[in-house]
């Protein structure tokens, strides 16, 4: 393919093309090595392991402007980076996708809505490439007017910006928009009219941010967000935060707090932590802490308005899903019967599938183009709806897990060995040491989504009532769930029948709060073993709160287990400690006549301080001699 010429075309109308390859590997890897010797510039990510650029290090690339994206997919269709990548693409640029061999629902999702986009192009072995050419680059393209920064609406925000320095201006956009352009232009014509505190711009990574600061012409520099909190003292600089939505709620709340924050700019839709249910969340808690002013910027500048390629990935990512039916009478009229279907997102309608990602859209902080990837594809994830009147009102979305086999027990359980999508089973056999778990077969809540009209109602509930059902019958061994324990999911939680068998320490990146894993068995064996991790939990808890802990036969079981897969295994001290603590309340180590540092079973520090407060050169040098204590014990103790 002449591809300099499609491209030269393209740039007249600032418009761009998306070549997708469909056939043979044989066949797609002649024309990747075709496309990078016409286009040697083009920034290449692929998912083999001999790949420059592996597909997962996308993010590293979201600051970047391309001419030329090529992406390798051959296995699975990493979404998330075809929706990020496909975002840096210049207008005048080309998208090179190369799909997998093996069809898949979502790989013909993606086929099928190309047809409705001008220039995005499906290219198979029988396709007349030399006539493709020829009319990509000769086809009549719509004109294209010269932008010049900044545009109006970037100068009538810049303008606000300086006008109003105390006020914390929020910009919310789609990709392309000029967002980080906009920030670096006003950047500069803050250092022009103000003089004080520092300008500096944070945001999940450097790259991240590359953009702002070229239009900023060093008027601002970039700190990393866990140095800001780590070593700035508060109001010392101005901030500005650019990509907010890759960025954990809690750390956006810590720096707006803790500084004084100019501007927080995000995308609204998309592939960075589901914009659009950031947005609604972060942007009412703002509100409430500081004085806000929210701007938009609908054009985009990085293509032209008669570019296609965005309205292609947002009809088959369906990241601008919404509600299609606002009928008041469905969510007003709480007497109407819930009926309920249990099915799987392939079977669902372009309707019920858009109805289904828009409640999880808006209930999830992390939604992204991977979750409808994963629900069309992977045949073990599976939909229970909720509906009033056909219309979807609540959605549950769970995994079938575990029946793990039995040569792999030790290894996981040892910490050695962990495979994809055993969540559940493979979390409990190593935190709490009960390999017995891996036999059984869970069902594992991912996520419960409920309309924002009908919360409240017992939808929620209900969805979690009708998915024990359908569990019993189908004689699962039992059902749970892991998610960061923030007090309302807690909350909502703790009025079901689910028994709390786990807080972890460490706190969540996502949430920032504590994973808690949940349980509900459905036999007898799985609702003793719940019970009793269940007892065990509370007591940890207890612990922690510096409660006096009764220890009973079956807390000292499981103790010794835990403490067997830190003494033995890859388990973390810190997840030990409290193990450590009912085993010498049985078996004194005093009487062992073992020694351990002073206090170091009472201390709930993390292992870095534990590390430093005990003196060891590394945490891997007191894990090793903590754990050489602990096979002491455990052998003096038998």
């Amino acid at each position: 393919m002449g591809l300099n010429r499609i491209a030269n075309h393209l740039k007249t109308a600032r418009v761009r093309a998306v070549f997708l390859f469909d056939g043979p590997s044989d066949w797609q890897s002649f024309h990747k090595n075709a496309v990078i010797r016409q286009l040697p510039s083009t920034l290449c990510l692929s998912d083999r392991e001999d790949s420059a650029i592996a597909v997962h290090r996308y993010r590293d690339y979201l600051g970047t402007s391309n001419d030329f994206v090529l992406l390798e997919f051959t296995d699975v269709i990493h979404a998330d980076a075809l929706a990020a990548l496909a975002g840096t693409v210049n207008g005048g640029g080309i998208l090179f996708v190369f799909l997998p061999e093996q069809s898949s629902h979502f790989k013909k999702r993606l086929l099928a809505s190309s047809i409705n986009f001008a220039r995005v192009e499906i290219i198979q072995p029988n396709t007349d490439l030399k006539t493709l050419t020829q009319e990509l680059a000769t086809s009549t393209l719509p004109q294209s007017r010269v932008e010049t920064l900044p545009s109006a609406t970037q100068k009538t925000i810049i303008d606000s910006m300086i006008d109003l320095p105390g006020t914390c201006h929020i910009l919310m956009a789609d990709r392309g928009r000029g967002k980080s352009t906009t920030l670096g232009l006003a950047c500069q014509a803050w250092i022009r009219n103000y003089r004080g505190r520092e300008l500096v711009v944070t945001g999940p990574r450097p790259s991240a941010t590359a953009t702002l600061l070229e239009h900023a012409a060093k008027s601002v520099r970039f700190v990393p967000w866990d140095k800001l909190l780590s070593e700035y003292s508060p109001q010392s600089v101005r901030l500005i935060i650019d990509e907010a939505a890759a960025i954990p709620m809690h750390v956006l709340q810590q720096l707006v707090q803790r500084f004084t924050v100019w501007s927080v700019a995000s995308t609204v839709d998309g592939y960075e932590g589901c914009g659009r249910g950031f947005a609604i969340r972060f942007v009412e808690w703002l509100q409430q802490q500081r004085t806000c002013k929210l701007h938009e910027l609908k054009e985009p500048l990085r293509w032209s308005l008669h570019d296609e390629v965005e309205s292609w990935l947002n009809q088959a990512l369906l990241m601008q899903a919404h509600h299609q039916q606002d009928d008041q009478k469905v969510f007003t009229n709480r007497q109407s019967p819930v009926s309920f279907l249990h099915t799987h997102a392939s079977e669902l309608s372009e309707y019920d599938l858009q109805e289904v990602i828009t409640l999880l859209l808006e209930a999830h902080y992390q939604s992204s183009p991977n979750d409808l990837r994963l629900l069309l594809d992977d045949q073990q994830q599976k939909l229970l709806l909720a509906r009033r009147q056909n219309i979807i009102i609540g959605v549950i979305w769970y995994s079938v897990e575990g029946q793990l086999p039995q040569a792999l027990h030790q290894s996981i359980a040892a910490g050695k060995r962990r495979l994809n999508g055993q969540i559940l089973p493979q979390a409990m056999a190593f935190y709490l040491q009960q390999p017995e778990v891996l036999n059984w077969q869970w069902w594992r809540v991912t996520r419960v989504a409920v309309h924002d009209k009908v919360r409240r109602q017992g939808i929620g509930l209900d969805l979690l009532n009708e998915l024990q059902k359908l569990a019993q019958s189908a004689h699962i061994d039992a059902l749970g769930s892991s998610f960061g324990a923030s007090p309302d999911v807690l909350e909502f939680w703790r009025q079901s029948p689910y028994k709390i068998i786990r807080i972890g320490r460490k706190l969540n990146m996502a949430s920032g709060y504590p994973n808690a894993i949940l349980g509900l068995g459905l036999t007898h064996e799985s609702r003793e073993l719940i019970e009793r991790l269940h007892h065990y939990c509370n007591s940890e808890l207890d612990w922690r709160n510096h409660v006096d802990v009764n220890v009973n036969s079956d807390m000292y079981r499981i103790a010794r287990s835990v403490l067997v897969g830190f003494a033995y295994g890859n388990l973390p001290f810190t997840e030990a400690q409290f193990a450590w603590n009912v085993c010498d309340k049985k078996y004194p180590i005093k009487a062992s006549s073992v020694t351990l540092p002073g206090q170091i079973l009472s201390v709930t520090e993390d292992l870095a301080r534990l590390t430093q407060k005990y003196g060891y050169s590394s945490q891997q040098t007191m894990q090793n001699q903590l754990r050489q204590i602990a096979r002491e014990y455990l052998e003096l103790t038998r």
